[in-house]
Formats: C-alpha cells, sequence, structure tokens
C-alpha cells in the first residue's frame, strides 16, 4: 500500500500539478505583499503563508530528487542547491532571520520567486509550438509583460493615489520597451514598491523575456531542448551550438555591470541630497540599471535635470558607459571580448617563447566593425552639432569648457537610446532639435536594448547610396561584401520604419491639433525609437493620443518587420528562378 502511494506521488503528473499549485500561491502572496497595505494582523499571516511555502516547495523539490533515483536519472546540482536552502530557512523559521528580515520576509519571497521561476523554466510550451513563429512567441512575450505590469501598478500599494487605466498601461508599455516616457511623475505618483515593480519591467523587457526563461531553462534543467535553442538562436541571431552560452553570458555580463554601476554612482552621489543611505543606494541602483537598459527612468520630478546632478559631471560620465554599452548590444560586446582574449593570449605566448607573434585569424566579424564605426560617427557627429548649436544657449549655464562637452556628448549618447535629459529640450534650437530626431531615428546596435532601425540598417544604407553611386553592383567594408540578404532586411525595415512613423505623427497630429507639430513629432520618434526624451508635452496628450503611443512604443520595441514576420507564413527555399529584368527607378 504504501509502495503503491509513493509511486503515486512520485508521477510525473502529480509533481507537475504540485509544482503548478505551488506556483500560483506563491503569485497570490507577491500580490498580497507588493500590491496591498498589510495590517499587523494580515502581516503575520502573510508571513506563515511563505513559510508553509517554502516548506511545500521543498517536499517537492525533494520528491523530485527521489523520482530522480528511482528512475535512474542523474541529480540536478540546482534542485539540491534550492532544497538545501529552503530547509535552512526552514530550521531557522521566522525567530531565527535577522529582525528587519524576518519583519520585511524578504528571505521567503527571494527563495519563492527562485522557485517559481526555475518551475516556469521547466514547462514546455505544448507540442504544437512548432507551428509558432519565434518572432510571434517574441511578440507575446511583451504583450503578456506588459499586462502583468499594468494590472500590478494598478494596485493599491504601488501608486500614491489609485493609477487610471490607461496611465497604469502608458507607464507599463513604456518600462517594458525600454522607452521613458511615462505620463505620472515617478517620484510622486509611485511609492517605492511601484518603483521596483517599474525597474523589474524595464530590466525584463530589456533583456527580453524569452532571454530570462532560457536562463532558467538552461540553467536549472542543465539543458535545453532542440526548440528552445532554436527560437534563441533566431532571436539572438547566433548559432546553434553556442545559444546556451548566449544566454547565460548576457544574463550574467548584464546583473555584473549593473551591480559595478550601481557602485560608482553611489560613489559620485552627494549624501546630503538623500534622507539615508538607503535611499541613496536604491537611486544609484534605479538609475543604473534604467542606463544600462537604455530605459531613461528617474525617480526625481526633473530627472537628471536637476541640479545636484546637471552639473555632477563624473557621475554623467559613469551613465554615459553604462548607456554606451547598454546601446552596443551584448553580441558585439562579447565578440570584441574574445578578440581582447585572444590577443592576450598571444602576447603572452609571444614572451614565453621569446619568438616571433603569431598572427590569429580574424576574430571581429564585419558586423562588429560596422556598428562601432557607424556608433563612433554618430557620436562625434552629435556631439560637435550640440557644441555649435547650443554654445550660447541651453549649455550656457555650464561654464567650464569640460561641462559643455560633457553635456553635449552626453546628449548625443542618450539621444540615440536612453532618453535621460539633461537639458531643457523646449528650450533647444530646431537645427539641433532636427540633428536629434536623426539620432533617435538610428537608435542603437542590433542585439540591444536600445530602440530604432539599428546602426547596422543606417550603416548598409549609406553604404548602399555610395555604392550605387559608383557604380558598384554589390556592397563592400573592410574587405568583406554584405550579403544580400542584409541589405533586403535594412531596406524592409527602413520601409516600414518610415511608414509607421508618418502614420503615427499624422494620427497623433489629428488628434492633439492644439500642440504644435515639432514636439509631437519628436515625442512620436521618441516614442518609435523608445528614446523616451520629450519637449514636455507627454502628461498633456489626451486618453486616444495616450493608447496610439502605446501601440508605437510596442511596435518600436518589437518591430513592424518582426510582427510582420510572425503573421506571415514562411516561404521554404525555392529551387527555380525566374528570368531578371531591370526596373526603372529615375
Amino acid at each position: 500500500m504504501s509502495r503503491t502511494l509513493l509511486r503515486t506521488v512520485l508521477r510525473k503528473e502529480v509533481l507537475t500539478t504540485a509544482r503548478l499549485t505551488a506556483v500560483f500561491f506563491i503569485f497570490l502572496l507577491f500580490l498580497s505583499e507588493f500590491g496591498f497595505q498589510a495590517s499587523a494582523g494580515s502581516a503575520h499571516l502573510l508571513e506563515g503563508l511563505g513559510f508553509t511555502l517554502v516548506c511545500f516547495s521543498a517536499i517537492v523539490t525533494g520528491a523530485g530528487l527521489l523520482r530522480n533515483v528511482l528512475v535512474h536519472d542523474r541529480m540536478r546540482r540546482a534542485e539540491a542547491i534550492w532544497l538545501v536552502g529552503a530547509l535552512v530557512l526552514i530550521i531557522l523559521g521566522p525567530t531565527g532571520l535577522h529582525p528587519w528580515a524576518a519583519e520585511a520576509n524578504w528571505p521567503y519571497l527571494s527563495f519563492l520567486m527562485a522557485f517559481a521561476l526555475i518551475e516556469l523554466s521547466r514547462l514546455e510550451l505544448g507540442r504544437n509550438t512548432r507551428l509558432f513563429n519565434p518572432a510571434l512567441l517574441f511578440a507575446a512575450g511583451f504583450v503578456f509583460m506588459i499586462a502583468l505590469g499594468t494590472a500590478f501598478l494598478m494596485l493599491p500599494n504601488a501608486a500614491t493615489r489609485p493609477l487610471r487605466f490607461v496611465d497604469a498601461l502608458f507607464t507599463a508599455t513604456s518600462a517594458v520597451c525600454v522607452t521613458g516616457l511615462s505620463t505620472i511623475d515617478v517620484s510622486a505618483g509611485l511609492t517605492r514598491s511601484g518603483q521596483w515593480l517599474l525597474l523589474l519591467l524595464f530590466q525584463f523587457g530589456g533583456l527580453g523575456i524569452m532571454t530570462f526563461t532560457s536562463f532558467f531553462a538552461f540553467f536549472f534543467k542543465g539543458r535545453g531542448s532542440l526548440e528552445e535553442q532554436l527560437r534563441i538562436r533566431d532571436i539572438a541571431q547566433t548559432t546553434l551550438g553556442s545559444a546556451r552560452s548566449f544566454v547565460v553570458k548576457v544574463i550574467a555580463f548584464s546583473l555584473g555591470i549593473e551591480a559595478l554601476g550601481t557602485v560608482f554612482c553611489y560613489l559620485q552621489l552627494p549624501a546630503t541630497a538623500f534622507a539615508d543611505n538607503g535611499e541613496r543606494l536604491f537611486f544609484a541602483l534605479f538609475h543604473s540599471v534604467s542606463a544600462f537598459m537604455n530605459a531613461g527612468f528617474s525617480t526625481w520630478p526633473a530627472g537628471l535635470y536637476t541640479d545636484s546632478l546637471r552639473f555632477n559631471y563624473p557621475f554623467q560620465w559613469t551613465l554615459i558607459v553604462l548607456i554606451v554599452a547598454g546601446g552596443l548590444g551584448f553580441g558585439i560586446i562579447f565578440n570584441f571580448a574574445r578578440y581582447l582574449r585572444s590577443w592576450v593570449v598571444e602576447r603572452v605566448r609571444y614572451w614565453l617563447r621569446g619568438g616571433a607573434c603569431q598572427r590569429f585569424p580574424r576574430v571581429v566579424t564585419i558586423s562588429s566593425r560596422l556598428v562601432l564605426v557607424t556608433s563612433a560617427i554618430l557620436l562625434v557627429a552629435g556631439t560637435f552639432a550640440f557644441l555649435v548649436g547650443e554654445w550660447d544657449r541651453t549649455l550656457a549655464e555650464h561654464r567650464t569648457w569640460f561641462g559643455r562637452f560633457t553635456i553635449a556628448f552626453f546628449t548625443s549618447a542618450t539621444s540615440r537610446t536612453a532618453g535621460f535629459n539633461v537639458v531643457d529640450w523646449s528650450a533647444v534650437s530646431v537645427p539641433v532639435v532636427m540633428v536629434v530626431l536623426l539620432l533617435m531615428y538610428v537608435g542603437g546596435s542590433p542585439g540591444s536594448a536600445a530602440g530604432g532601425i539599428k546602426t547596422s540598417t543606417f550603416a548598409i544604407a549609406t553604404l548602399n547610396i555610395f555604392s550605387t553611386a559608383r557604380g558598384r553592383d554589390r556592397i563592400e567594408f573592410l574587405g568583406r561584401e554584405i550579403s544580400s540578404l542584409s541589405v533586403r532586411r535594412a531596406f524592409a525595415t527602413i520601409v516600414f520604419s518610415l511608414i509607421t512613423l508618418g502614420l503615427s505623427v499624422a494620427v497623433v497630429a489629428s488628434l492633439e491639433p492644439r500642440i504644435p507639430l515639432l514636439p509631437l513629432a519628436f515625442e512620436c520618434f521618441s516614442a518609435y525609437s523608445t528614446v523616451g526624451q520629450s519637449m514636455g508635452i507627454t502628461a498633456q496628450l489626451g486618453d486616444p493620443t495616450r493608447y496610439v503611443m502605446v501601440v508605437i512604443m510596442f511596435v518600436g520595441r518589437v518591430s513592424a518587420l518582426t510582427l510582420l514576420v510572425g503573421v506571415l507564413r514562411q516561404v521554404t527555399v525555392t529551387s527555380y528562378r525566374y528570368p531578371k529584368e531591370d526596373i526603372q527607378i529615375n
């Protein structure tokens, strides 16, 4: 009887049901903890629920380990670590923890969040996932995150006063799409819990939903299914064999550089501007993640335009490094890291062997070279344009040459990606605004959290112009020929972006006739390119316009071409060719 009961309990279906039940109650616990103001009695009830869920998850994990032993499956190291951690919490109990930890229920919540992510990563999307295009799954992940973020922002404990649905939707979309536009004052309109939620939204939105879920699937399952690796390969544009390592590197590098940025930001912030060190640390963490994810959100009413930050040039240079690193893209950063490693190894071999330095193969890809050159040109050109156009205008309040150069360089960097404001955009001259519109339109690099048409698309289009003008039948760059597939993708991206922007400006202008066209166009470009800069009209937009802006931000983050690829049926490679014929262009 006992053996039959044990077999029943250890069945895969029973364990899966138990895990899903635990995840459901964990979700309810987080909803109650962060969404509602708990009384003294309910706080003890929530603490007891957290303790019970930790015990239940430990039992479920232990049963899973026992099942692996009985069916001669390999022991999962992560499961064992999780079980030990859960048992430690059970043994300590609420009274054995540090007072602040027991009061805040943080140890239980942290372990339960990890357990929920682990168990969700186990779930398969079903046997029919092959029927879905990876691009459609990518877009669906953002829709799910936006809906979840909207629901959480409307909870009583997330805002100082109840948010309207349109404002919660706008803010959640802006965070998930790492835009930075907001119809509410983040500093006064959101509580600390709401600001934490906002940080999580643009952290997940910047890295991508599938990156996080695949990371947990790879790490805790020890492997990924072929379909999971194919989805990551299609989205990250990497090889099948490196899909797993790519996802792990993205998570590790992002968390590492955000932690390092938090330390530098904390050290450069004036202590007198904050009530305590905890508030100062949260400000540093929030802006470090916001800068690296190119989100552009700030927890101060005036953002970086506040006096204590507008003239804090070391703090701005820290953000510049984070913004540029986040806007380059993980693939390019890892590619150059591989190059530096090869360079160091080769030099060490040279000194150890005492012979001639051997040449190693070309490590830096043509894509990385193209993106780096284009990004450098745009940074320099934007800085020069802002210095020339605003030297005696918005830059006049900065007395030193270094201060003016810092503001100009910061504006050039943030205008393509992050959207932090260190100048009054309503006072910027029209010629400089037009340059900024171009920078916003180009955006960041492929594979990054930045928006826009991407630097590679802009570079290919520019090279195509010169190649056509010189009568060449192909595009070449640094001894390599750009494939026709890349040229077609660049052309399609530009056409779709221009159509989307044209329709967006026309619709918004018709809905807001009282606002001049230039600020409206600036707002649309900023939303589509997920930059987040504004000329101060975001809060003045009506509800219909706000819904339109939500669509613009979503399409800009996912890209219209990605949506079209997900909707249309993919054609297999054909084995025939029609006769070629030239079309008259001009």
